[in-house]
């Protein structure tokens, strides 16, 4: 089995929860190939995004790379656009994977996976999570997520307070089985067919 090697530069350590997610729609349009993540996680390389990619390309080889910039106040386009600017005319492939507001508003597919991250797997609280609609457009997602999952836990007092839901956040991509409820969201949706056309010529 042939092997694709990709790096992941990401906008924050925390956006290693995306890993699962690049993982699984690699597997779903090759499935017979193996895949080899690498997290480019680097050092002061300077905020430049062109320095980024120059400095994961050299320290991280891979076949294709996946760069996060989420949206936050930007639109899509705008985020397209500083990428495909910042992207040298070198290879391997890439391909943009740009959430509208933040990452975390791709992490609400799976209410179980977000009760089992908060260590309450078979909790019955209401998590207020917002419909699919409405994913990309709340303001705040990482906030929204923040507080499922301390809801989720069902943790009080002094139990509630040494819980972090910044450390259980990451585990809830490691805990989903299957992302196709992202099918739909206009940005994921952009994020395949540009995974799907790259891996044409890998």
């Amino acid at each position: 089995m042939s092997i694709i090697r990709y790096t992941l530069l990401a906008d924050g350590t925390s956006d290693k929860a995306l890993i699962p997610i690049v993982d699984w729609l690699i597997k779903q349009h090759a499935p017979d190939r193996g895949v080899q993540p690498q997290f480019a996680k680097l050092g002061k390389v300077g905020l430049d995004l062109s320095n980024r990619i120059l400095a994961a390309l050299e320290q991280f080889p891979c076949d294709i790379m996946f760069i996060h910039r989420d949206g936050e106040t930007q639109t899509y386009n705008s985020r397209l656009e500083e990428i495909d600017f910042a992207w040298p005319n070198l290879n391997p492939k890439y391909v943009p994977l740009i959430p509208i507001r933040m990452m975390e508003a791709w992490l609400f597919s799976d209410e179980g996976a977000i009760r089992a991250a908060a260590g309450n797997r078979n909790g019955t609280m209401n998590l207020m999570l917002p419909p699919k609609k409405e994913w990309e457009s709340r303001p705040d997602p990482k906030k929204l997520l923040s507080e499922a999952l301390i809801t989720a836990s069902g943790k009080t007092g002094r139990s509630l307070r040494k819980f972090n839901p910044e450390q259980q956040r990451h585990r809830i991509t490691e805990l989903t089985q299957n992302f196709s409820a992202l099918r739909g969201i206009p940005s994921f949706d952009l994020f395949e067919s540009s995974l799907i056309e790259q891996l044409k010529s890998i």
